[in-house]
């Protein structure tokens, strides 16, 4: 196994440069906050949908999944391929009515749909998740660079924390989503790469498929339990979640083709999941079938080994140069990541929070000023997090399904399907917010049920409640002792499933738990029966008058390049700067490399270049007639 040299560190170092010098440029395209978080509704669909693609993809996918797959086999590709199904369900659920709900924060819009405590509680839940998922994508990222760069993994997070918070500082919107477009092709060209030169190395598919364990659909990881209804319930978070957590890219383009043009491409990229991502682990465990004995995983025994089976392939097989290439792109990749995150966090805390409760009058520019400032102190509060959490001996993988599936249902329902559901009251998404988060926590945590069977009643009950608020909050102005009676049942049902379904014999203390969330549940629906019911015509017709805005389509033309705006150009910029990393990548044909290290190398650098002046080319061609369209 080869290891680093000048040349890789040299890419990376030059990769950085690009992304910080993109960050930089961009920053003259945010005057203000609309322009700082929705890219002033200019973004074009498919720097937006590749945007949203590498969103949802960073370091995690090499080392916690990587780690993942090589342990359960077959099994993992299922979870890769369920991406692109999931992007076109929250695509087709809600793009159209991100785009007209014209906001500037995927929470922004529950205020007036619901009300300012809804606003409220789903601002600290949302920014909660994504702050904690953060942590795991930079703890994901500093395991894979700190074998690499021979560096205290610890030391590793607090670098790279502080730089990608740099960089987030600078960029807004456009930054993003540029960079992550610069990502994804370099990261796909490599990636194309690794997987017919990992098979090759362990004999062909023929091979792999022979040597590999046959498909089961029932493993235990790090002590969790995975099987086919995890599978479908992280379908079911991921179609919702998308629905609702691909909005700032959703509303970040021009009208509602375009929005729903984004989930479609962003869907089609992740279909390439189970084959670019998922067989280099698989050969891995076929070439490695114990990785305590090789040098390169002994130093990490203690701290889940297999999580760098991907890197270490990579090492194996990549030329000298092409890892650079590889692990800058990892870099960049949770980069984007983590200034989406940076960027939608902020978002919520300066326009839901600070302008919302404190200063309803701060001026677009002021926004802008609040959101960095916000921006500055997430980073540091997830740099934090990422220490904790490269030293944690739960695992990448585990850390990420914990919070994901914990905090997820809860959040997604309410705000994917107020755009939808139009009956519902104004506090119907507080109801399932609650109700999401007590089941959540109650059967993962109390009764230790699995992750599938956690993810069905939470999202079975969050989505109850939410929908059937109109005829509870109805029940109770007609008949309320039977409402009490239902509230009674469904805290007689909810305390006896708690306490006779826990994985294991649970402790007196446990058991008051379960007993405690049932009647918590059940006393609930009476209360929020209350205020189901307490909607008055003046906040229905706020709420009709809401709706009426979601059924106007956007006016391009008046909304978008109004006032003199132009047409910002990105093709040139993405194009020319795949252009410029190919030809530095040539300068290592200078070196004395190996014929079949040549051959590879040669390849990838004349494909970024033949792609960069494409997309240069044509894609200066199509902006032209897309302002010509509009002016």
């Amino acid at each position: 196994m080869k290891s680093a040299n000048i040349y890789d560190y040299g890419v990376i170092i030059g990769y950085f440069l690009f992304m910080l010098a993109i960050g930089f440029y961009f920053m003259r395209a945010s005057k203000g906050g609309k322009d700082y978080f929705a890219g002033g509704n200019m973004l074009p669909w498919w720097v937006a949908g590749m945007s949203l693609y590498m969103t949802n993809f960073s370091a995690w996918t090499f080392t916690g999944a990587a780690g993942f797959a090589y342990s359960v086999g077959w099994f993992m590709l299922f979870n890769f391929g369920l991406g692109g199904l999931a992007y076109w369900i929250g695509s087709a659920l809600t793009a159209k009515y991100w785009r007209r709900s014209r906001t500037i924060s995927p929470v922004e819009y529950t205020q007036t749909r619901f009300n300012v405590p809804t606003q409220q509680m789903l601002g600290w839940v949302i920014a909660l998740n994504y702050t904690l998922s953060a942590g795991v994508q930079l703890a994901s990222t500093c395991k894979l660079f700190a074998p690499f760069l021979g560096l205290d993994i610890t030391l590793v997070v607090l670098i790279i924390g502080l730089v990608i918070l740099a960089y987030c500082f600078m960029g807004g919107l456009w930054a993003v989503a540029v960079t992550d477009t610069l990502q994804g092709v370099i990261l796909l060209s490599v990636a194309f790469v690794i997987v017919p030169a990992s098979l090759y190395a362990v004999g062909g598919f023929g091979v792999l498929v022979e040597k590999l364990p046959p498909l089961t659909f029932e493993h235990v990881y790090n002590g969790v339990y995975y099987d086919e209804h995890w599978l479908i319930s992280i379908l079911m978070i991921s179609s919702i979640g998308f629905a609702a957590g691909g909005a700032q890219r959703f509303f970040s383009v021009k009208n509602e083709s375009d929005a729903r043009k984004v989930g479609w491409f962003a869907g089609a990229l992740a279909w390439l999941g189970p084959l670019v991502f998922g067989i280099p682990p698989l050969v891995a465990r076929v070439m490695w079938p114990d990785l305590l004995q090789e040098p390169f995983f002994q130093p990490y025994k203690d701290n889940n080994p297999q999580d760098l089976v991907y890197v270490g392939l990579c090492l194996k097989i990549l030329p000298n140069g092409l890892v650079g290439v590889f692990l800058a792109a990892m870099l960049a990749a949770t980069m984007s990541t983590l200034s989406s995150v940076y960027n939608m966090v902020s978002s919520i805390f300066s326009r839901d929070m600070y302008q919302s409760l404190i200063r309803p009058n701060t001026t677009d520019e002021e926004l802008l000023k609040v959101g960095r400032i916000m921006t500055l102190v997430i980073g540091i509060v997830v740099t934090g997090l990422g220490v904790i959490f490269v030293n944690s001996q739960f695992g990448i993988f585990n850390l990420m399904q914990a919070f994901f599936t914990l905090f997820n249902v809860p959040v997604v329902i309410p705000v994917a399907f107020g755009l939808i559901f139009r009956r519902v009251p104004k506090w119907g998404a507080a109801g399932a917010i609650v109700w999401g988060l007590i089941v959540g926590a109650t059967t993962r945590y109390v009764l230790g049920w699995n992750i599938g069977p956690q993810v069905y009643l939470a999202f079975a009950l969050t989505f109850a409640i939410f929908i059937s608020s109109y005829w509870v909050g109805q029940l109770y102005k007609r008949n309320k002792l039977l409402l009490l009676l239902i509230s009674f049942v469904i805290a007689a049902g909810l305390g006896w499933l708690f306490t006779h379904t826990a994985a294991t014999e649970l402790s007196k203390t446990m058991n008051m738990f379960g007993v405690a969330s049932g009647i918590a549940l059940g006393a609930s629906l009476f209360g929020f029966a209350k205020l189901f019911a307490s909607e008055t015509d003046e906040q229905r017709k706020i709420m009709n008058d809401f709706f009426a805005r979601l059924d106007t389509p956007v006016d391009v033309a008046k909304e978008v390049f109004g006032r003199g705006k132009q047409q910002i150009s990105t093709f040139p910029i993405v194009g020319g700067t795949t252009i410029m990393m190919g030809l530095f990548m040539s300068l290592i044909f200078l070196t004395d490399l190996p014929a079949e290290e040549q051959l590879v190398l040669g390849g990838i650098i004349v494909l970024l270049i033949v792609v960069g002046v494409l997309m240069w080319y044509f894609g200066k061609r199509s902006e032209i007639r897309n302002v010509e369209q509009y002016m």
